[in-house]
C-alpha cells in the first residue's frame, strides 16, 4: 500500500477529512519552501502538494503564476525539487508528497529518470496537470514501476463515460477540479462542483480531494458534506504568507501555520458531522 493510500485509509478509520496544502517550490527561496513544508506538516497537513514551477502554467491563476515567476527568476531548477524532498525525508517528515507538474518538464528530463529520481528522493505521487488520459499510458507504467501514484483530475464538465475511464486508472486519490477555469480563491463552492462530487462518490470508492478555489473553512464543510474526502488549498496560502512577509519570514510562516491548523480542524470536524447526518 502506498503512503498516500495508507494516509487516506487512516483518515477514513478516524473519520477525518484530508487537508492538502499546495506549495510552489522555490517561491521566496528554497529554504523558505523547506520551512513552509515543515510548518504545514506540523499543522496537520495530510498530504503536501509540491508545485514545480513552469514558464507557461496554463492551469494556474495569477497568484500561483506570480509565485512561479518569482521562483524561476531566482534560479530554481528541477533538480532542486529532488533535493527539497530528500531533505524533508532526512529531517523526519513522513507526510505524503505529491508533485504537481506540467508534463513538458517530465518529458525534458525523461520519464524514467524523472520518476526514478522522484521516488529515490521520497515522493509518493505525480499530478501531471496538463496530461490527457489518452496520452498517459507511458507515465502510468513508468511511475508504477517506481511505486509512484499518478493522480488523475476530473472536472464538472467531465462526462460520465470519461469519468469512469479516468477512475479506472486513478491511484492514490482523485483530484476533483472545482471550477472550469484556473486556480485562485473563490468565496464558495459552485453547484456544479457539488454535483460533480456526488457523481464521483456514486462511481468510485477512491478518496476524492477537491481543489481550485478552496480558501476558507465554510468551503471545507461544503465539500466534505457533498462527499469529498478532503480539500486542496494553494492560492490562499501564498497570499497569506505574501501579506505576512512585512513582519519577516517567521511571522509569515506563523500565519500560514495558524490558517492550516484551522483548515485541518474544519476537515476533521466536517466528516464526523457528515457521518452523524447520514
Amino acid at each position: 500500500m502506498s503512503r498516500i493510500a495508507a494516509t487516506f485509509e487512516r483518515l477514513a478509520e478516524s473519520e477525518e477529512g484530508a487537508y492538502i496544502p499546495y506549495v510552489c517550490c522555490g517561491d521566496r527561496g528554497v529554504e523558505f519552501t523547506g520551512e513552509l513544508m515543515r510548518r504545514l506538516s506540523r499543522a496537520g497537513a495530510d498530504v503536501i502538494e509540491l508545485g514545480l514551477p513552469f514558464s507557461d502554467p496554463l492551469a494556474d491563476g495569477p497568484t500561483i503564476q506570480a509565485a512561479m515567476v518569482r521562483s524561476l527568476s531566482s534560479g530554481f531548477k528541477v533538480a532542486t525539487l529532488f533535493d527539497l524532498i530528500s531533505r524533508a525525508r532526512s529531517d523526519g517528515m513522513d507526510t505524503p508528497i505529491v508533485v504537481m507538474t506540467y508534463y513538458n518538464l517530465i518529458i525534458r528530463m525523461g520519464l524514467d529518470i524523472f520518476c526514478k529520481r522522484l521516488a529515490e528522493a521520497g515522493a509518493d505521487g505525480i499530478l501531471p496537470v496538463d496530461l490527457p488520459m489518452e496520452e498517459s499510458a507511458d507515465l502510468e507504467r513508468i511511475a508504477g514501476a517506481h511505486e509512484l501514484d499518478v493522480i488523475r483530475l476530473v472536472s464538472p464538465t467531465t462526462n460520465d463515460e470519461r469519468m469512469a475511464q479516468i477512475l479506472q486508472s486513478a491511484r492514490g486519490f482523485v483530484y476533483a477540479v472545482a471550477i472550469s477555469g484556473v486556480t485562485g480563491q473563490r468565496d464558495s463552492l459552485p453547484h456544479s462542483a457539488i454535483a460533480m462530487l456526488k457523481r464521483l462518490r456514486d462511481k468510485s470508492d477512491l478518496p476524492i480531494a477537491i481543489g481550485f478555489g478552496i480558501s476558507n473553512q465554510e468551503q471545507v464543510r461544503q465539500a466534505i458534506a457533498a462527499g469529498a474526502s478532503g480539500v486542496v488549498e494553494g492560492s490562499a496560502l501564498i497570499d497569506i504568507y505574501a501579506r505576512g512577509l512585512s513582519e519577516g519570514e517567521d511571522g509569515a510562516l506563523d500565519l500560514v501555520e495558524k490558517h492550516a491548523r484551522e483548515m485541518k480542524d474544519s476537515a476533521r470536524a466536517a466528516v464526523a458531522s457528515r457521518e452523524k447526518r447520514s
